[in-house]
């Protein structure tokens, strides 16, 4: 089969390859997918790179999202199932073989119906950002993949959305998502915002992409009793918590590392994903489709950090 992969970490270009490898096999539970789309995430390029530790394997081929059809079944799963549209979610795992490749074998459960309304361009957009999207949203009761999918899924369960983005460009794929309200941070203080459109009570629950950006201040206009997911601290991974501030205000601090959470979460999560798509509430942003053969040049893609959606490979 046709395969991207890597043998140690690095820059894109110097440690990313394509070519032929044996195809897998699906064992007991397991379905074998024919890929059309692979998904590129954040967390594929932090591995390559060795910002995540060094390789647990001796060859890796990189990809937690993406789309195709089921090829093979293995034992205790249905042939109902073969030649079914699927999305897979965390086909890498725990395992070395992820979705850059022609075929990959991924749990039955990690094989998701793809509607026949819904491409398999947006199938390959789920997975990572959506069920982060979810859970950061499940904790408490913009432009970026997850922000998008994270506006969209709240609308989905009935929320009123304020989404925080820089640019008019970008304001209006947050509008189209559903929000309600936009603001741009880089104009009024954010705090100052938040309160007028919230007649001064604050939000209920913040779904924040930077934490260490806004930790001195974000209890102002987080509500009483209120709640924040974080599922990322660039601007300063190590913040410093005044802690007072938010104890009085009894706001509750939740981060989102979406592998980590329990098999059963992930699995509510999935059911709402797919409650959302299947009621076509779910669009996502694509940035560009690379082919497989420049899989480097997705991966800068990705680290540069200017794409505005999901960047995919087509296999």
């Amino acid at each position: 089969m046709r395969a991207a992969w890597y043998e140690k970490n690095g820059p894109a270009r110097e440690v990313l390859c394509t070519g032929e490898l044996p195809g897998p096999r699906p064992a007991a539970g397991d379905v074998l997918v024919h890929m059309h789309f692979s998904g590129v995430n954040p967390t594929d390029v932090k591995r390559r790179s060795g910002e995540r530790g060094p390789l647990q394997f001796s060859r890796v081929i990189p990809g937690f999202d993406g789309s195709g059809t089921i090829e093979a079944v293995g034992e205790d799963v249905s042939q109902h199932r073969l030649g079914e549209r699927v999305w897979i979610w965390e086909a890498h795992k725990d395992t070395w073989d992820g979705s850059a490749a022609e075929f990959v074998v991924v749990p039955a459960s990690r094989a998701v119906n793809l509607p026949d309304s819904t491409s398999f361009e947006t199938g390959a957009s789920l997975g990572v950002p959506a069920l982060t999207a979810w859970r950061a949203l499940s904790l408490g009761g913009a432009a970026g993949a997850v922000g998008n999918y994270a506006v969209q899924l709240a609308r989905h369960m009935g929320a009123d959305v304020i989404a925080t983005v820089r640019g008019k460009d970008r304001q209006e794929s947050v509008r189209a998502a559903g929000a309600s309200h936009v603001v741009d941070p880089t104009g009024a203080p954010l705090k100052d915002a938040v309160l007028e459109l919230t007649n001064g009570r604050g939000v209920d629950h913040m779904v924040d992409v930077d934490f260490g950006a806004h930790v001195e201040d974000a209890w102002r206009y987080v509500s009483l009793n209120g709640s924040i997911a974080s599922y990322a601290s660039a601007a300063n991974p190590a913040p410093v918590l005044p802690f007072t501030k938010y104890m009085y205000r009894n706001i509750s601090l939740h981060g989102v590392a979406i592998f980590e959470i329990p098999e059963a979460a992930k699995l509510n999560g999935v059911a709402c994903v797919q409650d959302a798509l299947s009621a076509g509430k779910l669009s996502p942003g694509i940035d560009r489709v690379f082919a497989l053969q420049d899989i480097a040049s997705a991966h800068e893609c990705q680290e540069s950090g200017q794409a505005r959606g999901k960047i995919l490979i087509r296999l």
